[in-house]
């Protein structure tokens, strides 16, 4: 019997690599967007409401995505089996949905940002055994590199309370954390001989998703949890305008690249936050163990991302 498998295409032409660059810098652009607008959703409405609309909105997206390329593009592959689609949905819209927000609202998105840096990690090793393949050791150390420098960023900004809200939400971003590592793994090695549209494919996944979540919504509301009408746009405005891209460009990213290399482009976020708030006036400037960490984070991922265009 042969290995599981988690094959990857090529990015060895020049169209490819030009590609595979600029959806990694819309990705990042993109995922520090949600972080912003989760946090201004949250403040006029409950965990629940929150984690339910921005998911709910997105798989409406993505169904209008479908609708419109399905003249174009009528197969969109194998189904998935009953198994795998459950488990992706929880994994990678469910769970993970559920958990990072919550941990959002118990310890705000500083903690929760750095527990979720050890993604990549997480999601290298996973692949590999999955593959049961060794990691190169360059790639290894790059990644290690990139995770310290980010957690360096991110460290200077942690209060130094250990109440029970942050507690928890230390341990609802570790759930976020793994879960949504599982997911990456598991929908690369799923789609692993898929080309073609990804809308089709993630479709499903976010339609099922959504139906624990929207449970959730239910029973917050039923409970006199309020809805601010602002919520409502800032969540229709995450669903489609930032999660819909941002969902099918981070999975042509993990088929293209591989699931470690799209987790390592999360590590770029916290500081693209940190530095256009700081530009902006919203934040302090970051200080010396900042930058130094940036630099470090960067330096990981340039080798990761060097290494990635030379296979």
């Amino acid at each position: 019997m042969s290995a599981p498998r988690v094959t990857t295409r090529s990015v060895s032409s020049s169209t490819d690599r030009v590609r595979l660059a600029l959806e990694s810098v819309a990705l990042v652009v993109l995922l520090a967007a949600t972080w912003v607008i989760a946090g201004i959703a949250l403040e006029g409405s409950g965990v629940g409401v929150v984690s339910a609309g921005r998911t709910a909105f997105a798989a409406l997206g993505l169904l209008a995505v479908v609708s419109l390329a399905r003249s174009s593009s009528p197969r969109s592959g194998p189904r998935y089996t009953g198994w795998q689609l459950v488990i992706l949905a929880v994994t990678g819209v469910a769970g993970y949905t559920m958990l990072s927000t919550l941990a959002i609202a118990l310890a705000g998105p500083t903690i929760p940002s750095l527990v979720l840096a050890l993604s990549p990690a997480v999601v290298l090793l996973l692949e590999s055994a999955l593959a049961r393949t060794r990691v190169h050791p360059l790639v290894l150390a790059a990644t290690l590199s990139a995770i310290t420098g980010a957690a360096l960023y991110v460290a200077p900004r942690v209060d130094g309370g250990a109440g029970a809200s942050v507690v928890g939400g230390v341990l609802a971003a570790l759930g976020a954390m793994l879960s949504v590592s599982v997911y990456g793994v598991l929908f690369a090695h799923v789609n692993r001989d898929h080309s073609g549209p990804v809308a089709p494919r993630i479709l499903p996944v976010f339609a099922l998703g959504s139906v624990p979540l929207v449970v959730w919504a239910v029973i917050e509301v039923s409970s006199g949890e309020s809805i601010a009408p602002v919520s409502i746009a800032v969540l229709a405005l995450l669903g489609l305008g930032i999660y819909v891209p941002g969902y099918l460009v981070q999975h042509r990213i993990i088929l293209a690249a591989g699931p470690s290399y799209a987790a390592l482009l999360g590590l770029a976020v916290p500081p693209l936050v940190g530095i256009a708030s700081a530009f902006l006036g919203l934040a302090a400037v970051p200080g010396a163990v900042q930058v130094f960490g940036i630099a470090l984070t960067l330096v990981g991922m340039l080798v990761v991302i060097g290494m990635k265009f030379r296979a």
